[in-house]
């Protein structure tokens, strides 16, 4: 003979457990979508600061170039006023 009670306690734990899988299972596919998401941001970020690097290297060797042709003349004697 079965015993009714120990069959429904035994259904009840097994849908208990399969209800925490089902929200464990969700929750790690939004965990995993999240994951992804930052993923492809951080990828996105890395790319603009490598193309901010760049613009900043071409500036600063621009202005190295336009400094270094640009002639400076001085005085070679510096004009005293008579006493």
């Amino acid at each position: 003979m079965v015993d009714v009670d120990s069959v429904l306690l035994s259904l009840q734990e097994r849908d208990k457990w399969r209800r925490r899988l089902d929200v464990l299972t969700r929750t790690y596919d939004e965990v995993r979508g999240q994951r992804e998401r930052v993923r492809l941001r951080l990828r996105r970020i890395k790319r603009e600061l490598s193309r901010l690097a760049e613009y900043s290297e071409a500036a600063t060797d621009a202005r190295r170039t336009l400094l270094s042709t640009r002639t400076i003349h001085a005085a070679s004697e510096p004009v005293r006023p008579p006493r």
